[in-house]
C-alpha cells in the first residue's frame, strides 16, 4: 500500500466521521431544544395552575377570617371547623401538577429515546428519519397534554 492510497483512505474515513459527528451534534441539539420546549411549557403550566390555586386559597382564607371575626371568639371555639378555608383549589392544583409532571416525564423520556435512536442510527449509518419523527411526535403529544391539563386546571 503506497502513501497516497493510505492518505486517501484516512481522508475518506475522517470526512465520514466528521459528517457523522456534525449530524450527531445537530440531532443532540434538536433533541435538547425539544426537551427544553417541553420543560418550559410544563413549568409555565405549573406556575399558572399553582398561582391560581394560591390566589383562590388566599381568598378563601380571607373570607374565613372575616367570617370568624364577625362571629366572635365563642362561635369559633364552639365550631372551629366551620371557619376553616376550603382547600379544594389547592388539592386540585396539586393533583393537576402531579399529572402534568408524570406526563412530562413520559414525554421527555420519549424525546430522549428518539434522540438516542437517531444518534445511534447516524453512527451506524442507518436512516434517521424514523427517529426524528418519534421526537417530533413526542413534542406534539406533550404540548397537547400540557395544554389539556392547563385547561382542566382553569375550569
Amino acid at each position: 500500500m503506497d502513501v497516497q492510497s493510505l492518505i486517501t483512505e484516512v481522508t475518506g474515513r475522517a470526512e465520514k466521521i466528521a459528517a457523522q459527528s456534525q449530524e450527531v451534534a445537530t440531532i443532540g441539539f434538536d433533541t435538547l431544544k425539544t426537551a427544553n420546549g417541553i420543560v418550559i411549557e410544563t413549568v409555565q403550566t405549573l406556575a399558572k395552575t399553582n398561582g391560581d390555586a394560591a390566589v383562590a386559597l388566599f381568598g378563601e382564607a380571607k373570607t374565613s377570617f372575616e367570617k370568624a371575626s364577625k362571629a366572635g371568639a365563642k362561635a369559633v371555639i364552639a365550631d372551629p371547623v366551620a371557619y376553616l378555608p376550603v382547600t379544594t383549589p389547592a388539592v386540585e392544583a396539586f393533583n393537576a401538577s402531579v399529572k402534568t409532571l408524570v406526563d412530562t416525564r413520559g414525554e421527555l423520556a420519549k424525546t430522549f429515546e428518539g434522540g438516542y435512536s437517531s444518534i445511534k442510527a447516524t453512527i451506524g449509518g442507518k436512516p434517521v428519519a424514523a427517529a426524528k419523527k418519534t421526537v417530533k411526535a413526542a413534542t406534539k403529544t406533550t404540548v397537547k397534554t400540557v395544554k389539556a391539563v392547563a385547561k382542566k386546571a382553569k375550569a
